[in-house]
């Protein structure tokens, strides 16, 4: 505190000087703290990942143990409040085993005057597992995303598709979420069974499944157990991601009109009419209605023998007897002597794109 007029300082002995806390200006220097830091300090990092934790929880950390001490003892510093344009600096020194010591140097200015002070502090480090470690080193999950077909195997492709796609989210979820991660895959009979680490990220993964594969998803909860210390019920997740019983590329009646699948999203499946040409789109929840005709694996390449202005003529490509087959409008132009592509469906052959 500083006091008013002057008087004697009881330390040096100096007259008519200005008092601060009952000392005079060099007096209260020389005692004065620029900061206040602890000699010892504890720093727990964990050795799989990286992190540190701090007052009880875990923080990620992309730092070097040498780095991580210092900003620690930054973290334990308080500077006075009669300190102006402090500058800190901590300089690393001797290491012996799990011990680091600093020197830190501290400058700054007090009732006008520049000062600098030192100050050695030891970071003690003790190395252990995180949680979140420990739960991915003991294959822990919390859901578990079921991907299934109906009324079919999965095919080649979506299985790669998915594994490609949960490959590509998780590398992006992992950055915040370090419990995104797959603890185990399991590929059975029914389909393929992904055990995710977070709830959370598997039903990001499942909504990006969806978006790229199409289908509709259901959620069970199971219980697992109960938490003692939080007094809760422990569930784990099972996500059902079920696809259609049809691929992109396959034929369909959808009221009793031949349609050609085109594509679906998260959101829709898209139809083309055979007739008409006309591009359609219907919601998942419709899905059912869809029977499925013929499947693009019967779509076959036949050479245009004869043409109409309303029609096309090709051989049959099994009993090579000739069959007309409507122009739509919407067609591109077509030549005597082109290849082009048809599936026949309930003996009547329909011109495709």
């Amino acid at each position: 505190m500083r006091l008013k007029g002057k008087a004697f300082c009881p330390r040096c002995g100096k007259t008519d000087e200005e008092l601060f806390n009952g000392l005079c200006r060099s007096c209260f220097i020389e005692d004065f703290s620029l900061i206040t830091v602890p000699d010892e300090i504890n720093l727990t990092t964990c050795t799989q990942c990286g992190s540190v934790q701090k007052k009880g929880r875990w923080y990620d950390s992309n730092l070097v143990i040498e780095d991580q001490a210092a900003e620690t003892i930054l973290e334990h510093i308080e500077v006075s409040e009669l300190a102006s344009d402090v500058n800190i600096v901590p300089e690393l020194g001797t290491v012996r085993g799990s011990i680091l010591e600093f020197l830190i140097k501290v400058t700054g200015h007090v009732l006008g005057g520049e000062v600098s002070q030192e100050f050695l502090v030891k970071v003690k480090v003790d190395k252990t597992v995180c949680s979140e470690c420990s739960k991915y080193a003991s294959g822990y999950y919390e859901a578990v995303i079921q991907l299934r077909a109906d009324d079919r195997s999965l095919s080649a492709e979506e299985i790669e598709a998915a594994d490609e796609d949960l490959r590509t989210r998780l590398g992006k979820l992992s950055q915040e979420n370090r419990m995104a991660y797959i603890s185990q895959r399991a590929q059975i009979k029914e389909g393929i069974d992904y055990y995710i680490g977070s709830y959370k990220a598997a039903r990001k993964l499942t909504e990006s499944l969806k978006n790229k594969l199409g289908g509709m998803i259901n959620e069970s909860p199971r219980l697992m157990g109960r938490d003692k210390n939080a007094g809760k019920d422990l569930y784990r997740i099972w996500i059902l991601l079920r696809l259609p019983h049809f691929l992109k590329g396959d034929f369909v009646k959808y009221h009793d009109l031949p349609n050609q699948v085109t594509g679906y999203d998260g959101s829709k499946i898209y139809l083309k009419d055979l007739e008409s040409s006309e591009r359609i789109s219907i919601p998942w929840k419709s899905a059912g209605k869809l029977e499925v005709v013929a499947r693009k694996d019967k779509v076959r390449s036949v050479l245009v023998s004869s043409k109409t202005p309303e029609s096309i003529q090709i051989l049959h490509p099994e009993t090579y007897q000739p069959v007309d087959i409507a122009i739509h409008k919407d067609s591109p132009p077509i030549t005597i002597g082109e290849e082009v592509k048809v599936v026949e469906i309930g003996n009547v052959f329909y011109l495709l794109d």
